[in-house]
């Protein structure tokens, strides 16, 4: 075995390990430790030596990490979709959070880098599961492409750093990005469909790391939480409509 791919499967052994002790025991640190270890396997696996590396060997490892995490949601009984949430005081690099209900009240000032399970609340509406973005990732490449933070920004510029990037990558084709009234809508055509047709039922909540950095791109660009409403076939590629739900102020 070549070591590049030993020393991935032992990183993204270990992640997985630590991520699933952090969830169990309700500790933010270590499932972000974690998901840092599994990114930085699939990394490290993905580094092009003298033999290719297809890009199906890479689906093949993100998807079952993307599957294990639809399964806790669907087990811990979660209605609501995925909240993604910029940056702030609480959240310094913002985070993604699953409401239990369908007509949520996001408290953000109760969450911050150590929850997991959002339950010692007054109201039930305002618990839920709290969790590292999987495509943060892939914003730090955007931003490391620009040489500056997406903050502040707007959506155009999302849409053009993050098209280069996910393009040089060979993980997406096309991306566009349209405002619409208090939404957006978003068409990305990634490499691999087929994937993206197995899982698509899911993606409101758990979305794969290219979908889930838009998103959370688009969280921080606008300083704004973005909810992903719908995520369809369309003729282009993937459809998503993601609404916008105001500042950080708001939610506090």
């Amino acid at each position: 075995m070549k070591v590049e791919r030993l020393t991935s499967l032992i990183l993204i052994m270990i992640g997985l390990g630590i991520l699933i002790y952090g969830a169990v025991h309700a500790n933010q640190t270590q499932v972000n430790l974690g998901l840092a270890g599994i990114f930085l396997g699939i990394i490290v696996f993905t580094f092009k030596t003298s033999e290719y590396v297809k890009r199906e060997s890479l689906d093949n490892l993100v998807f079952p990490y993307v599957k294990m995490l639809q399964k806790i949601v669907r087990d811990l009984g979660l209605e609501g979709k995925a909240v993604y949430i910029p940056p702030y005081e609480n959240l310094p690099e913002g985070g993604t959070f699953i409401p239990l209900h369908e007509e949520f009240d996001l408290d953000l000032g109760r969450l911050d880098e150590e929850t997991v399970f959002l339950t010692n609340v007054g109201n039930e509406r305002q618990m839920g599961l709290s969790i590292r973005p999987l495509g943060l990732d892939l914003l730090r490449k955007y931003e490391e492409h620009l040489e500056y933070s997406l903050e502040n920004s707007n959506y155009k510029e999302v849409e053009s750093v993050s098209s280069s990037v996910l393009r040089a990558l060979g993980l997406a084709n096309t991306l566009y990005i349209e405002e619409q009234n208090n939404s957006f809508r978003i068409i990305v055509s990634p490499t691999n469909k087929d994937i993206c047709k197995k899982n698509i039922e899911h993606c409101d909540q758990i979305a794969c790391p290219i979908c889930s950095s838009i998103l959370l791109s688009l969280a921080k660009a606008t300083n704004e939480v973005i909810m992903s409403e719908k995520f369809s076939f369309g003729k282009h590629g993937i459809e998503i409509k993601a609404k916008r739900l105001g500042g950080i102020r708001e939610w506090m």
